[in-house]
């Protein structure tokens, strides 16, 4: 934590209020431990992919997707709702 962190989270309990200030520094300084400065910095977060389509089951009011990591099963109801899941 540096000292522009540190005044940072002083101004926030004058302005705010004791308990939402305090609340506020202690999560500051949890994202500035000790421990984790040891740690490698995180990466890109991206986004989960099930990937590319591997096969399609076709079915009565509806059917099966495969991909590479999952499957989505869709079903469609006589009054057009489409369910998936």
């Amino acid at each position: 934590m540096n000292g522009r962190d540190l005044v940072r989270s002083m101004k926030a309990v004058g302005l705010v209020g004791t308990a939402q200030g305090l609340r506020t520094v202690r999560s500051s300084w949890r994202m500035k431990r000790a421990d984790a400065s040891g740690l490698a910095p995180r990466g890109v977060e991206r986004a989960r992919a099930p990937g590319p389509v591997t096969g399609v089951e076709p079915g009565p009011g509806g059917g099966v997707v495969r991909f590479a990591r999952s499957e989505l099963r869709v079903r469609v109801t006589t009054g057009g709702a489409i369910f998936w899941g």
